[in-house]
């Protein structure tokens, strides 16, 4: 191979290393504490990247990787990034109704079977169906059943309808993101840590680099959406 574009491959390499990204506990990251709809106002409506930090009790996971350390009582349990519209992205993410269909982040159980937006599976028999994991002595415990199932933290109409399911011939969704203003949520703590008018590329640079201090839970993929 030319040794011109040996000798830039090492220098790109060089370059990427000194790139500065925020530390496991977003030490110097903004952040803004979320109890009301209100309070996006103090997100923007243009790009960034955002971690959503949480102490509500969330015990599943949707992979199998590292996840990062909890830090001030709670941890991570997403991050991403939003091209366009960060304000709208959080929006989605913690302020959903029963009626979106973008993919949000996933915690609450849809306890209507007829629902027909984009679904991500919260409990299925099916094999090789992609569920969500519970993490026990390190070792990962795919969600196939109505007793695992019931191990997640769950509201009371959620448990109501879990028992109403034969989960051997059905299967359980996730609703699409949360409303931290419903009583499930509302007494914990919601912030969104974020970062904004950054060149794109870094951006998507720091979303997934920040993953080597672990993968947030509710993230479905090791990089991109």
């Amino acid at each position: 191979m030319n040794q011109k574009w040996l000798n830039a491959s090492i220098e790109f390499e060089e370059a990427l290393n000194k790139i500065v990204i925020p530390d496991e506990e977003l030490s110097d990251v903004e952040y803004v504490k979320l109890t009301s709809e209100q309070d996006l106002n103090e997100i923007s409506e243009i790009g960034g990247c955002y971690w959503i930090w949480t102490n509500e009790p969330i015990v599943h996971t949707m992979h199998k990787h590292p996840l990062p350390k909890r830090f001030e009582n709670g941890e991570v349990i997403y991050n991403g990034i939003a091209k366009d519209n960060l304000k709208g992205r959080i929006k989605a993410h913690l302020f959903s109704s029963l009626q979106d269909t973008w993919s949000g982040i996933s915690v609450d159980i849809y306890t209507d079977t007829d629902t027909t937006s984009h679904r991500k599976k919260a409990c299925s028999s099916t094999k090789n169906a992609k569920v969500p994991y519970l993490l026990e002595d390190k070792n990962h415990r795919p969600i196939k059943d109505k007793e695992t199932l019931k191990s997640l933290y769950l509201s009371k109409v959620e448990r109501d309808f879990i028992e109403t399911v034969d989960t051997s011939n059905s299967q359980i969704f996730f609703r699409n993101g949360i409303n931290i203003t419903e009583d499930k949520h509302k007494d914990y703590e919601f912030r969104v840590y974020f970062l904004t008018g950054l060149n794109p590329h870094y951006m998507e640079y720091i979303e997934a680099k920040w993953r080597i201090f672990g993968m947030p839970r509710l993230c479905s993929y090791i990089s991109g959406r």
